[in-house]
């Protein structure tokens, strides 16, 4: 990979997003589409963290979190939510030597993380103390600041520290970091995932069904609002996430999960007897909702793909639930194939209802779809920080 001098400015919205990418926004978002691909640029300006309740009350985990200098402000709406404030835009000095990272690196940087090996695609001869920029691999500047290892340790040994960054465009919480994430206190999530666990509304000593748990975030999240009572049963075809996801529930202290690695589309078959009052399904999306993006190359094959396969999960879903009870779907993206056509979908061919959500604390879904896509929630990045949809079914 060849080096250059990094681009200073932020790149146009042409070179960052693929064409396909911009039509879609264009589709669903009309003359406001240019604001939602620039939201989707930066960093959300409020990060979430979710108390666990299991072990500290919001208020005093909000002092504890005030007393280390962060900005912190509860949400009306979900008592467990704590919103901590992000800084920026700053700008940052420009370096001529340069580590290339991965785009899942550069939007970790963008938000405050630091440089590690394993994000490293490209460091030149960079020594230990020496000045440097982080930069995009469309070589878009992220951060800059010191180097802590040689180039050769950086992608001999891929682990450990690379880059200390002194200098960030946005400065957030490392909120990993805390020992009040390792102590099981608090968990990061967004907003609008924790919304999804209210709108499903589980209740102690009921049957619930999360088809794709992993990480954790959302099924930890049923197991607190459970009171840690009930069947809760937590489905991922990847052992490696399901690895994760035990870690994650074990450390915030729930004791009424089962996980098991399963691809959830066949529950129906393989576990004939299963029968839940509610399930969740939260299936892997084009996620273009998600903030920052230093550049987002989605085709409308790949969302049509992903549709397809969702579709899957709803079927499924509408065969295990009981009679009466509550299915949620929820993707991180506003693509209206992922969103309202799955939602018309679960009508016509799953014999599913749209239904009222609450708590809602978004938009309406898009009414060119009809009366039940007006019951959906919409969560906009220009608006709401995110791209976000949730709908609410009953069997």
């Amino acid at each position: 990979m060849n080096q250059t001098r990094p681009v200073a400015e932020p790149l146009s919205l042409s070179n960052k997003f693929s064409s396909d990418v911009i039509e879609i926004a264009r589709e669903i978002f009309s003359g406001e589409w240019e604001k939602v691909l620039d939201a989707l640029s930066q960093p959300v300006s409020t990060y979430y963290v979710r108390c666990n309740t299991h072990r500290i009350s919001p208020e005093e985990l909000a002092d504890r979190l005030e007393r280390k200098g962060l900005e912190v402000h509860a949400c009306p709406a979900i008592p467990e939510a704590l919103g901590i404030h992000i800084d920026g835009p700053f700008d940052i000095p420009i370096s001529d030597q340069v580590i290339v990272v991965d785009k899942q690196t550069a939007e970790s940087t963008l938000q405050g993380a630091n440089v590690y090996a394993p994000g490293v695609l490209d460091c030149g001869s960079v020594r230990p103390g020496d000045f440097v920029t982080v930069v995009s691999e469309l070589g878009e500047a992220i951060g800059s600041g010191k180097a802590v290892m040689s180039a050769n340790e950086i992608l001999t040994f891929r682990k450990g520290l690379a880059m200390k960054v002194e200098h960030r465009r946005f400065v957030g919480p490392q909120v990993r970091d805390l020992p009040e994430f390792s102590q099981g206190l608090l968990y990061p999530q967004s907003l609008c995932a924790m919304v999804t666990s209210h709108v499903l509304g589980p209740q102690p000593g009921e049957t619930i069904v999360d088809m794709n748990c992993a990480p954790g975030g959302k099924l930890s999240h049923l197991s607190q609002l459970m009171g840690n009572s009930g069947k809760l049963l937590g489905f991922d075809r990847n052992a490696e996430k399901i690895a994760q996801s035990r870690r994650i529930v074990a450390n915030l202290g729930c004791g009424n999960i089962t996980l098991s690695i399963h691809d959830s589309r066949y529950l129906h078959l393989d576990f004939p007897d299963l029968k839940a009052d509610r399930v969740l399904i939260d299936p892997p999306c084009s996620a273009l909702g998600l903030r920052p993006k230093v550049y987002d190359f989605t085709t409308q094959e790949r969302v049509r793909n992903l549709a397809d396969y969702q579709k899957q999960f709803v079927r499924t879903a509408s065969k295990i639930v009981k009679p009466g009870g509550i299915i949620v779907y929820s993707v991180c993206t506003f693509t209206s194939r992922e969103c309202e056509r799955v939602v018309e979908y679960a009508q016509r061919e799953c014999g599913l209802s749209v239904v009222e959500q609450k708590p809602f604390l978004g938009s309406r879904g898009l009414s060119i779809f009809g009366d039940s896509a007006s019951l959906c929630q919409r969560f906009h990045p220009h608006l709401h920080e995110v791209g976000y949809f949730i709908a609410k079914f009953k069997r």
